[in-house]
Formats: structure tokens, C-alpha cells, sequence
């Protein structure tokens, strides 16, 4: 299929749905220019999102491993 086809598929096959769907496929759209026109920056951005990822689920389970450390802490340390 040419250039020009799938153009025409596209346009013919976005009429009439509603703009949430039209976002979602904006969206889709500007990811998939970013990760063929600037693949290095594409890269980039996905490593940073994992690496942001990763670091959230650490501060999570950094939390949970604290609140079990000081779990019935008055109890095993009484003030006198």
C-alpha cells in the first residue's frame, strides 16, 4: 500500500469518533513519530520513565519495611 493510501485510510478512518479517542490517537500518534524520527531521545525517555518507576516502587517498599520495623514499637519499648 502507498504513502498516500494509508494517509487516506487514517483520515477516512478517525470521521466521527469522539475526541477522547481522537487524544488517545494524537497521542499515539506523537509517540510513534518520536520513536522513528528521534530515537535517541525516545530511548532516552523510556529509560528514564523505568528508572522513575523503579525508584517509586523503592520508596514504597522502603515505607512498608518501616512501618513493619516500628510496628507495635510501644508496646516492645515502654516509656517509663
Amino acid at each position: 500500500m502507498m504513502t498516500q493510501n494509508y494517509q487516506q485510510l487514517i483520515i477516512e478512518g478517525i470521521k466521527g469518533l469522539p475526541p477522547e479517542t481522537l487524544a488517545e490517537i494524537a497521542d499515539f500518534i506523537f509517540f510513534v513519530r518520536k520513536r522513528t524520527f528521534q530515537p535517541q531521545a525516545f530511548e532516552e525517555e523510556i529509560q528514564h520513565s523505568l528508572l522513575d518507576a523503579e525508584l517509586r516502587q523503592l520508596s514504597r517498599d522502603a515505607a512498608v519495611h518501616l512501618e513493619k520495623e516500628f510496628e507495635d514499637y510501644d508496646k516492645r519499648y515502654p516509656r517509663e
